[in-house]
């Protein structure tokens, strides 16, 4: 039976003996959830009880969020370090997947990063003791760590986030809760972040280009305590890179293809306006730090004027298939 929660942070990496994480990565994927309708509030908390007897977190407004336990990932490999230097990341990577609105399903990894205190690889019991951390033996530059982690190719050389992403949006996917049909094809969209983390340092965010199709950078400054806030910041990113993107780049031109071949693209148009829409909601709410740094990304990228400029455009299309003559055979 599942046990629903109030909605909370993901858990604060903390070292066991008390040294601080000096870096965060993290990878989000988003998709539709492979299911006809979407959700109910009770199907969404059943579906995210990926482990039994833990808590699920769960909110309802402004947008219904529903957040599985987090699961842990036993980690031992090479780091893919930029420029010189040399690494092993050994500990637990933390993951969990939410549904948004009952439709769409994000799978998201991170770990913070922290120096390793003894030379040689502890016992496992000691990498288990600090869940979400990662330790890394060795002595590679904090940015050649960074920059090596968000230029990696896949399949990974170092470590391995996508995998383990990837890996809970499959678990949810083949549940044989949902009937594996969607309302639209569509793509996953990827957002894979790294945060330098210093005491005292002020959140701050910058999208870095990347010439992968659906594929998202993002660099971020901040203070060790802020890193779930970053956490849930690059969810919120992901899920509205998703939208945009979507509706930008799926079913506009679609629409668009279908009308000139006389073709019925109602049911898609409609499902972007009842279903997809009115999740455009920024996390300017969740706190001033949260609303600080989307204001500076909105700043650059105007992502909110962008994804109002194709809402329009799609009830302009919607009104044209609505008022054009029927077709003559």
């Amino acid at each position: 039976m599942s046990h629903a929660t109030t909605d909370r942070d993901p858990i604060p990496a903390v070292p066991d003996d008390g040294a601080q994480p000096l870096l965060g990565f993290g990878e989000v994927r988003t998709c539709l959830i492979q299911n006809l309708a979407g959700l109910s509030p009770s199907a969404s908390v059943a579906l995210m009880q990926l482990t039994p007897g833990s808590p699920v977190s769960k909110v309802d407004r402004p947008t219904r969020r529903v957040v599985s336990p987090e699961q842990v990932t036993g980690v031992d490999c090479r780091l893919h370090v930029a420029r010189e230097g040399r690494g092993r990341a050994i500990g637990t990577v933390l993951s969990h997947a939410v549904v948004t609105n009952g439709r769409i399903l994000q799978g998201t990894a991170h770990a913070a990063l922290a120096s390793a205190t003894a030379k040689e690889r502890r016992e496992w019991r000691h990498y288990l003791r600090q869940p979400g951390v990662v330790e890394v033996l060795g002595s590679p530059k904090p940015h050649n760590v960074m920059d090596g982690y968000l230029t990696d190719a896949s399949p990974a050389r170092g470590l391995d986030l996508a995998s383990i992403s990837d890996r809970i949006i499959d678990e949810v996917q083949q549940s044989d809760r949902l009937d594996h049909t969607t309302a639209l094809r569509t793509g996953t969209a990827v957002v894979r972040w790294a945060a330098t983390l210093a005491q005292e340092a002020k959140p701050t965010v910058g999208i870095a280009k990347s010439d992968i199709p659906n594929f998202h950078v993002i660099r971020l400054n901040g203070s060790p305590e802020d890193l779930p806030m970053l956490i849930r910041f690059c969810e919120e990113f992901a899920l509205h890179e998703w939208l945009l993107t979507t509706v930008q780049d799926v079913i506009v031109p679609r629409a668009e293809a279908d009308i000139a071949r006389d073709r019925d693209p109602l049911d898609s148009l409609l499902f972007a306006l009842n279903e997809l829409a009115p999740l455009w909601m920024p996390p300017t709410h969740l706190s001033p730090d949260m609303k600080a740094l989307w204001e500076a990304m909105e700043s650059r990228t105007h992502y909110s004027r962008l994804f109002e400029r194709q809402v329009a455009r799609i009830r302009d299309l919607r009104d044209q298939v609505k008022i054009r003559p029927p077709r003559r055979f």
